[in-house]
């Protein structure tokens, strides 16, 4: 007879999303885990393999439930620079609500895993690649519908919008005032005045 599974994994998913983005994979044990959760060892591991493993699903639950209502706002067929601002604006928003008070989940793991060749650092730059792709595909868009200073180049302004969130990232995670690092965000955005 199958054993009845005893927690939701959803659930579960999401509470070792929480403890990951604010310890990171190092900081945290298993232990950590099953406190946190309420899942015993046995449980998590059938669940979801080892501490990697979930780790990666952690990862990827803050990229679909996160990241992407955000990535998502410039992807569509006629984003422009109208989407781009108003992606900064619920950034900004969300960094104002505390959403972000540990950083981004993301960036966290992009320098903890910076040197890794595994899963984890493949989600990483697979995440940042679709987070540059879609910043240069809408200002590519807005450039060719003149909404685009003629002197910016859509390519190496989409590597300064990427650099400015990542920055503001790092800010809120180590303690930054919000207000500050949303009116840093806002100066750098004084780019498309």
């Amino acid at each position: 007879m199958a054993r009845i599974r005893e927690f939701d994994p959803q659930q579960a998913l999401e509470k070792a999303m929480e403890l990951f983005w604010r310890k990171g994979y190092s900081d945290t044990s298993i232990r950590d885990l099953v406190s946190y959760t309420g899942v015993a060892h046995a449980g998590l591991y059938g669940e979801f393999g080892g501490k990697e493993a979930l780790f990666s699903a952690a990862l990827q639950c803050y990229i679909d439930k996160v990241l992407s209502r955000f990535i998502q706002i410039l992807e569509g067929p006629t984003a422009g620079l109208a989407e781009l601002k108003r992606f900064f604006d619920r950034w900004a928003n969300e960094a104002r609500k505390g959403t972000f008070h540990e950083g981004c989940f993301l960036c966290n793991s992009a320098v903890e895993f910076g040197d890794d060749a595994g899963k984890v650092r493949q989600q990483v730059c697979g995440c940042l690649d679709r987070l540059y792709q879609a910043f240069e595909g809408a200002l590519q868009r807005a450039h060719a519908a003149g909404e685009l200073r003629r002197d910016l180049d859509p390519a190496e302004t989409a590597g300064f919008l990427m650099d400015t969130l990542l920055g503001a990232a790092v800010q809120l995670r180590s303690k930054a005032k919000p207000a500050q690092v949303v009116q840093s965000v806002k100066v750098a955005l004084k780019i498309f005045d």
